[in-house]
């Protein structure tokens, strides 16, 4: 899978030079905007939400991708582990996680999605996998290079945020795989890593140069990625696996009765924006694969048996 090479006529590198989290002063649906992140400023015992300014499109059109910090105890820091969980790198590959920070023992870095443009369109000409740690804008970096610096620097801290990397994706649109991970267990913990995620298949290679479990590995950071199922698909049976979400609460053939909830509307943070019932008892008999649904566009279907008149010749809802 691609992102974007050329698209961008100039990118603006955001840097700070204070180790503070440096909030821009932009707010971006109703989440606070930064340009660098540091983890003791993040409140304990929460979920931080923030979106990362990584640059800029031609026009000036800023460019951000959503970052959440899951911190456990106010000891934590030190205590446990930083884990950095990013995924969607590809675009299309849009299973999820969920997690519990209530007792939780360390931080979680989480990055929804890192490749804007191909979350809408997976038809770029660069591999951002294959870039890390990037390169700065002062060196003549291209789009996906500044993007993959900015990840690297102002949200992993340069290495320094981060004690474990676990990558998340799937195969490219048009395939289908089992839940297996690539682990290179060259590097302490990444056997152990790979073995407490149980996959169907464990496939031992050194990485590929360039991509987030590599670039964390060559830094002696454990690190492995996963695959599992298919893209641009809630493979729910697998994200079990990894860890409990839902999303669309019915599926084709399921029988719905008027009233009943049948699919949730979230955003990127997986926050439920609006919950859809079903406006008539019936059966679902159409439900979109993809899950990445624009507004106004369908999420389904229903075949009913309908009194009114205008429906005497069938009605669809």
């Amino acid at each position: 899978m691609q992102l974007f090479a050329p698209l961008f006529a100039s990118l603006a590198l955001f840097a700070t030079t204070s180790t503070a989290t440096n909030f821009t002063g932009e707010v971006l649906n109703g989440v606070p905007v930064i340009s660098y992140l540091n983890l003791s400023d993040v409140p304990a015992r929460s979920v931080s939400r923030y979106y990362l300014r990584v640059g800029e499109l031609n026009g000036g059109l800023p460019l951000h991708i959503p970052v959440l910090v899951a911190r456990g105890t106010p000891e934590s820091l030190e205590s446990g582990k930083k884990l950095a969980l990013s995924g969607a790198i590809h675009g299309d590959e849009l299973n999820g996680l969920e997690g519990q920070v209530a007792n939780l023992n360390g931080t979680v870095i989480g990055i929804p999605t890192r490749n804007y443009f191909t979350s809408h369109n997976s038809s770029f000409l660069t591999n951002v996998n294959r870039v890390f740690p990037g390169v700065a804008a002062s060196d003549g970096s291209s789009g996906p290079e500044l993007l993959a610096h900015n990840i690297w620097n102002d949200v992993w801290g340069n290495k320094s945020q981060v004690d474990v990397g676990i990558d998340l994706h799937t195969p490219s649109t048009g395939g289908e795989t089992s839940l297996w991970c690539y682990a290179d267990f060259r590097l302490p913990y990444v056997e152990r890593l790979a073995k407490l995620l149980q996959p169907d298949t464990l496939k031992i290679d050194p990485g590929e140069p360039g991509s987030i479990e590599t670039t964390f590995v060559d830094n002696q950071i454990p690190s492995i990625t996963v695959e599992m199922g298919m893209a641009k698909f809630w493979n729910t049976s697998l994200i079990y696996r990894v860890y409990d979400f839902v999303n669309r609460l019915v599926t084709v053939d399921d029988p719905v009765t008027k009233g009943q909830s049948i699919a949730n509307v979230r955003n990127v943070f997986g926050d439920i924006l609006e919950t859809i019932y079903s406006p008539e008892t019936g059966r679902m008999f159409q439900s979109p694969r993809d899950p990445s649904i624009e507004p106004g566009a369908s999420v389904g279907q229903i075949a009913y048996n309908s009194t009114d008149p205008e429906c005497a010749d069938g009605c669809i809802l």
